[in-house]
């Protein structure tokens, strides 16, 4: 396995390119979704959205091929067989095709049954739902196919392509949104089409570009009996974690639709976009992480997985904080400046989402230790219990007259039980000590939250209301937690740490 040295630069540079990426496509979704959000209107903004939900309910499938497909080409990749490699890609192309065939024939059936049967879409809605019911099917089959060339490029940490195709999709994106005043069709119909051929598009180039550089990436016939049995048990019972999660998101928007209708939806919506926007800099934190802790324990250098899973759930709620503390500060400004207008809970849903994304962002490096492991079926057991007990609440507690911020506050409830659950399991298959984890990352990022929160409140009361005063307040915030994070969160070697990233980055751009 590589030096501590060559793994800090690898993750820096890695790291770095996909806060390129994050922060390109961040601002082009956001302006996205405000001029999606003015053309279509609404009603027509909430009706693509659940309608969409309807599939993506059936896409669980997907998520948990592509962890099982990372997991066994990292392994390989640790083993230096190219022959080996080339089977686990094709065996990983075969299951999902069948996977993409399973998710179009659950939506063509239980799918449309939900749309026309039981989702509340406005009146007259119904035909260009349908289509748009359509459109977002295909389009999830191109996605699901797309996964074993998007996991390639991850597994040989080629961060850099990865990030230039995805922001040439949300490009891409952005420019059907204008072309949807060129025509005079349905503009919901219209948005529907124009997306499938956005999703069309970039899997074609994530295909000719994965054959063209890499022999071992080439899909042929293959049946691998033996592999087929290990990739299709690993993503069995990561299915059964997916779905919960898809409980825990698409699931509960039904639940809110019938419940609250559209206008609800939209607001779920936005703050969705928000959320998974910050999220995303943290993923792609994570990201590039995730092969160096696969491939750490197939190495059997445990220690080496321990440190760098400390420090990737550490960083990771450092990172996010210092990112969404000002952005929860100023949501209102945001949300007026950003859309034209603001469906009624969006402030309130943007922000306790943030807050529940702070228990996801320490627990996913203890999933991928687990997930190395290649020893997920108890892990998968337990984790689906406790996040698909969200759905059941949400629908108990709306039928009790709860408002709608009730969703968040099982989430966040939820969340919690579920990072105790990931500790336990990741104990017990990845070695990594339950005391350890509490006092090397969960009490660090506890005592900075507890600091941070005790100046912040009382300042917030005296806020006066001015852009200005604004505009200083989260300044001095945001100086104030990295200030609390570098030298109370951290300790010596991870101080180190981030002084030998930046220097090797900043060395390399120099030359």
């Amino acid at each position: 396995m590589p030096s501590d040295n060559i793994n800090a630069k690898r993750i820096a540079k890695n790291t770095l390119m996909l806060y390129v990426r994050t922060f390109i496509i961040l601002l082009i979704t956001l302006y996205t979704s405000r001029v999606v959000l003015k053309v279509l209107g609404v009603e027509d903004y909430g009706t693509y959205n659940v309608v969409a939900g309807a599939v993506a309910f059936f896409n669980f499938l997907n998520h948990a091929m592509s962890m099982a497909t990372q997991r066994f080409l990292n392994v390989e990749m640790v083993k230096n067989d190219t022959a080996s490699l080339r089977r686990v890609f094709c065996m990983a192309m075969n299951l999902h095709i069948i996977i993409g065939l399973i998710v179009v024939i659950l939506s063509e059936s239980i799918g449309l049954w939900l749309v026309n049967g039981v989702l509340n879409i406005p009146e007259g809605r119904m035909v260009a739902a349908n289509w748009v019911f359509q459109f977002v099917v295909l389009g999830m089959f191109f996605k699901i196919i797309m996964v074993p060339y998007n996991s390639v490029i991850i597994a040989q940490e080629r961060m850099s392509i990865y990030a230039y195709i995805s922001i040439l999709e949300v490009v891409l994106q952005l420019g059907l949104v204008f072309a949807l005043n060129w025509f005079k069709a349905d503009k919901l119909i219209l948005y529907g089409g124009l997306m499938f051929g956005v999703t069309l598009c970039v899997f074609l180039i994530y295909k000719f570009y994965v054959n063209a550089k890499f022999k071992e990436s080439k899909y042929y016939l293959l049946w691998d009996r033996g592999l087929f049995q290990k990739m299709a048990g690993f993503l069995g019972w990561n299915v059964l974690g997916q779905l919960a999660q898809i409980f825990t998101t698409q699931g509960v928007n039904m639940v809110v639709n019938v419940f609250y209708g559209v206008v609800l939806n939209a607001a779920m919506s936005i703050q969705h976009q928000v959320s998974a926007g910050i999220t995303m800099f943290v993923h792609n934190f994570q990201t590039s992480f995730r092969p160096q802790i696969t491939k750490s324990y197939a190495a059997n250098e445990i220690p080496e997985m321990k440190s760098l899973v400390m420090k990737a759930s550490k960083m990771s709620f450092y990172l996010l904080y210092l990112i969404s503390v000002p952005i929860i500060f100023n949501i209102d400004l945001i949300l007026e400046i950003w859309l034209d207008t603001v469906p009624d809970y969006t402030a309130v849903f943007c922000k306790l989402a943030i807050w529940f994304s702070y228990l996801e962002a320490i627990g996913m490096p203890l999933v991928m230790s687990i997930m190395a492991t290649g020893k997920n079926r108890d892990y998968q057991i337990f984790f689906s219990i406790s996040v698909s007990l969200n759905l059941l609440l949400v629908w108990l507690f709306f039928k009790m007259g709860f408002p709608p911020e009730t969703v968040f506050y099982i989430k966040i409830v939820l969340g919690a039980l579920t990072l105790f659950v990931r500790m336990i399991f990741a104990k017990r298959q990845a070695y990594i000590p339950l005391l350890s984890f509490l006092k090397g990352a969960i009490l660090p990022c506890l005592i900075v939250l507890g600091i941070t929160q005790s100046i912040i409140f009382p300042l917030l009361r005296v806020y006066n209301g001015s852009i200005w005063h604004k505009v200083g307040l989260t300044a001095f915030l945001e100086v104030l937690i990295a200030v609390v994070i570098l030298f109370i969160g951290m300790n010596k070697s991870e101080r180190v740490f981030i002084k030998n990233s930046i220097t090797k980055i900043i060395t390399k751009h120099k030359r």
